[in-house]
């Protein structure tokens, strides 16, 4: 195979701070997540699994050598990580003053951070986090591992988001989320705080991680086990509108703040991580499955990114672009799209619930799935960065792409089979920069608890002992195998 990969091509593994922080040292009781799956309601009702974040892997207090493991087992060069927003601010940061700029159809289009804005973001934020952010990220660099960071890895922080007032009534609740502008403004502050303390150690960002299953897991799916739990489409699609928003205005602080180079990649180089699927028809012969296939596609896959790229804003869900739908001014701020890849799904054609949307329903995986039910499909993740880049034109990282396999039976193959399908996008022309496997260790899968092990190590909740899965050996091999291709 004549493969060729750039120089610096990063080989990692992807994680997350909720999901792995905590269970040794300090938890961090402020966000929205924590309250959800600590809910007796919720538990009571089958919504989260019951399992606590509390009892985890303890990367807070075992980052060395589980950095280690990275480096030194899997010969990685780069790490995925995010940081929590309520380690950093736990207290609200609403009367730090800054400059917000509306267009004329009172959307945020630009928010102004100054030099006395980040003196009081300082001020406000808890400094015990920001030294262990900054010493994760110090020993990150001293293993030349390159860091892509996470902004918002979906947590919340309480002040802004509370999110059994909003389950319950939400027309009532004053803590609201991305339904809430707002939020907005305290993300440009946050990102703005980020950049500029962490800028000299990281130079690849991600503002935020697979938007469309906040918005829709949050609040088109109640039954999904993701806060605040409610299925309603205008709420919908207001959250996702607000999420674009969000990024492009933090993708321009990260830009204005982050002046510090530590890479070829520097000094800021910001993208999104975004879950693109592969969606099929059940039956290739029936219109309506086809049409259903096709819409689930947009809507997951396309809709958002059409609103960061390409300002496209296509609020009644038409799969159209009329001219008041167009953003202009918002459009273009993406340097790079992180795919998030992990199965097939299956499309049948059903009864329309919602006027003018078509009706569907998604088929169970019956045969090659994973532990969460998810379909095993390489072929997809070579279609999905095919049609990242044909249709947006930027560069792609493969951020996440990862198996729930208690048994360790189908994980290597796995592997195996999915980097092969990255080698045949990177000969089709596709510019991809990274992959980044979920995940290093085990950790915390939100609703579903500890049951769910991604991890290339195996952790033992009791001792936090981690043990290596038989995929580290190959995901060790074909990383040193592949490297002489970019000599």
């Amino acid at each position: 195979m004549d493969l060729k990969l750039p120089e610096d091509f990063l080989w990692g593994t992807a994680t997350s701070a909720f999901q792995i922080e905590m269970g040794m040292g300090e938890v961090d009781v402020n966000s929205d997540w924590y309250v959800w799956v600590h809910d007796e309601d919720n538990i009571r009702n089958g919504i989260v699994s019951g399992d606590l974040p509390e009892n985890g892997p303890g990367f807070w207090e075992l980052y060395p050598s589980d950095l280690r493991l990275a480096k030194e087992e899997l010969r990685n060069n780069a790490f995925r990580m995010s940081i929590d927003w309520s380690r950093i601010f736990p207290e609200p940061t609403w009367d730090v003053p800054v400059r917000v700029h509306y267009d004329s159809d009172g959307n945020i289009r630009e928010v102004d951070v100054t030099e006395e804005s980040i003196r009081l973001l300082d001020e406000r934020a808890y400094k015990p986090s920001v030294r262990r952010y900054r010493e994760i990220l110090s020993e990150c660099r001293n293993l030349g591992l390159t860091v892509l960071l996470t902004l918002y890895h979906w947590p919340l922080p309480l002040w802004i988001h509370d999110p059994i007032a909003c389950r319950d009534d939400i027309s009532h609740s004053n803590r609201r989320g991305w339904l809430d502008q707002r939020t907005i403004i305290e993300f440009a502050k946050y990102s703005a705080f980020i950049a500029k303390t962490f800028g000299d150690l990281v130079d690849i960002y991600a503002t935020m991680n697979e938007p469309m299953v906040v918005s829709g897991a949050g609040y088109f799916s109640e039954k999904s086990g993701f806060p605040p739990g409610i299925n309603d489409l205008n709420l919908f699609v207001k959250v996702t509108k607000n999420l674009a928003l969000a990024h492009g205005i933090a993708y321009e602080q990260i830009k204005r703040w982050d002046e510090n180079s530590c890479s070829k990649w520097g000094p800021a180089y910001v993208g999104i991580v975004h879950n693109p699927q592969y969606f099929e028809a059940y039956n290739a012969d029936s219109r309506e499955d086809v049409i259903a296939a096709e819409f689930l596609a947009y809507l997951q896959n396309e809709w958002f990114l059409n609103m960061i790229v390409r300002g496209d804003f296509d609020m009644n869900l038409d799969m159209r672009v009329d001219p008041s739908e167009q953003r202009p001014s918002l459009a273009g701020r993406c340097d790079f799209i992180g795919v998030n890849y992990y199965m097939r799904i299956r499309v049948k054609g059903a009864e329309s619930r919602i006027p003018g949307i078509p009706g569907y329903e998604t088929i169970p995986c019956r045969e090659n799935c994973t532990d969460m039910g998810w379909e095993i499909y390489p072929e997809g993740i070579r279609y999905e960065l095919n049609w990242a880049y044909r249709l947006y034109r930027r560069p792609v990282m493969v951020t996440e792409n990862g198996i729930a396999d208690a048994k360790d039976e189908k994980r290597s193959e796995f592997l195996r089979a999915h980097i092969s399908e990255v080698e045949k996008a990177i000969n089709d022309g596709v510019p991809v920069e990274g992959y980044f496997y979920w995940s290093l260790i085990d950790n915390f899968e939100w609703a579903k608890g500890f049951k769910m092990r991604f991890g290339l190590f195996r952790v033992d909740y009791e001792t936090k002992r981690r043990i290596p899965t038989k995929a580290v050996k190959v995901y060790r091999q074909i990383i040193e195998g592949l490297k002489s291709f970019s000599l």
